[in-house]
C-alpha cells in the first residue's frame, strides 16, 4: 500500500455559502490575493494549521457487496472509504493575512489518502469567527486508538515526516560542504524511517482478506435487455473489473451519469449507456461532455454503446478526453478479451 502525498488535497476545495459571502465582502485586490494564496495552500493544506476539532467517523460494512458504506453527510460519497474510517478535522490557517477556517475529511481511497476540503468562513485577523464561537471551550482530541492503525494517525505521521524531508532537502541545498555530510545522514535516517512505516502499512494491507471479484454473467444479446437491465449489466462489468462503489443512477435527472464507479486506484469513472442499434452522433457526445467533468467530477468518462460512434463524434470525444466503448469494444470487454476500458 502506497500513500501518495498524504498532506496534499485530492480534488477541488469547495466553499460554503458563508465563505463565499465573506469573500464577496473583501476588496477585489484582497480577493485575488486570497485565491492565489489558497491555490498554494491546497498543495499542502494539512501543515501549519491550528486544529480546532478532530473526530473519526466510522462506516458500516455491507457483506453482500463487500464494501464499506459511509455516512452521506460527510460529502465524500457513500462508498469512498476502503477501511471504514474517515477522519474529520476543523482547521484554521492564515492565508494571505486572513484567517481561513475549513473542514478536511481524510479517508483511504484506493492506493492513496484523499483529503476533501470545505471552506467554512474567511475573516480578518482579530475578528470573531462564527465557527470558533460555536465550538466548546475545551479542544477535542483524536479518538483513542490512534497509536494503532488508523487514518488519522498515519495522515499526521506521514505528513510530519514529509514536511521534515522537505526542510532537510532545502537545508541541504543551502549549507556549506562541511555541513552537508550531517544533513545527508539526517536524510538517510529519515529514509529508513519512511521505509519502516511503509512496511507497516503494507503488512496491515496484506493481513486484510482480499475481496473476490464478482463474475460477470455473459449476455447473449444486449438488445434482449431492457434499458435498465443494460445499465445494470454495464455496472456488473465494472464490478467484475475490480471497481468498487458501483452505482446505477440512470433515469430522469441523472445528467448523463448512468453508471458511476471507482477503479481500484480510486479514480472516478462516469459512464453514459446508449443501447443503440445505430449511431451515436456529436450532439449526444457534446451533451455528455457538458456534465461529465464539470458536474460529476469524473476522472474517466466512458461512452458505452451497442451501436457505433460517428467520425465527428469520435474526433470530438478525443479532444475532450471521453473514451469510447462501441459494440466491438464492448463485446471484447465482456468476454474478457480486452482489459476494462479505464486501464
Amino acid at each position: 500500500m502506497l500513500f501518495r502525498h498524504p498532506g496534499y488535497v485530492s480534488g477541488l476545495v469547495e466553499l460554503r455559502p458563508e465563505a463565499e459571502q465573506d469573500l464577496a465582502k473583501l476588496p477585489k485586490s484582497r480577493r485575488g490575493e486570497w485565491k492565489a494564496a489558497m491555490e498554494v495552500a491546497e498543495r499542502d493544506i494539512l501543515h501549519d494549521t491550528v486544529e480546532l476539532t478532530c473526530e473519526e467517523c466510522r462506516g458500516t460494512y455491507d457483506p453482500k457487496w463487500q464494501e464499506w458504506r459511509m455516512p452521506t453527510d460527510l460529502g465524500i460519497g457513500p462508498f469512498a472509504v476502503d477501511d471504514g474510517v474517515a477522519t474529520v478535522r476543523l482547521l484554521q490557517r492564515r492565508i494571505a493575512g486572513l484567517e481561513t477556517i475549513y473542514q478536511v475529511v481524510s479517508y483511504l481511497n484506493g492506493a492513496s489518502i484523499r483529503h476533501q476540503v470545505t471552506v467554512g468562513e474567511i475573516v480578518a485577523t482579530g475578528e470573531k469567527s462564527r465557527i470558533r464561537a460555536s465550538l466548546p471551550q475545551q479542544k477535542m482530541t483524536a479518538a483513542p486508538g490512534d497509536a494503532a492503525y488508523s487514518i488519522g494517525a498515519y495522515v499526521r505521521l506521514l505528513g510530519e515526516v514529509e514536511a521534515s524531508c522537505h526542510e532537510l532537502v532545502a537545508k541541504y541545498r543551502t549549507v556549506d560542504t562541511e555541513q552537508r555530510e550531517a544533513s545527508y545522514q539526517d536524510l538517510q535516517r529519515l529514509a529508513t524511517f519512511l521505509a519502516e512505516q511503509t512496511s507497516l502499512l503494507e503488512k496491515k494491507a496484506a493481513a486484510s482478506p482480499a475481496k473476490p471479484k464478482p463474475k460477470f454473467r455473459a449476455v447473449k444479446d444486449w438488445f434482449d435487455l431492457t434499458p435498465s437491465e443494460f445499465e445494470q449489466a454495464i455496472a456488473d462489468l465494472c464490478r467484475a473489473g475490480g471497481c468498487y462503489g458501483v452505482e446505477v443512477s440512470g433515469g430522469a435527472g441523472d445528467l448523463g451519469a448512468d453508471v458511476v464507479a471507482y477503479t481500484p486506484e480510486g479514480r472516478k469513472v462516469v459512464i453514459q449507456c446508449k443501447q443503440y442499434r445505430g449511431k451515436v452522433g456529436s450532439p449526444e457526445m457534446q451533451k455528455f461532455a457538458g456534465t461529465v467533468f464539470s458536474v460529476h467530477q469524473a476522472d474517466i468518462a466512458l461512452m458505452v454503446t451497442t451501436g457505433f460512434v460517428t467520425g465527428p463524434a469520435a474526433d470530438y470525444a478525443g479532444v475532450v478526453d471521453i473514451r469510447i466503448v462501441d459494440s466491438n469494444v464492448l463485446r471484447r470487454w465482456a468476454d474478457g478479451t480486452d482489459q476494462p476500458p479505464w486501464k
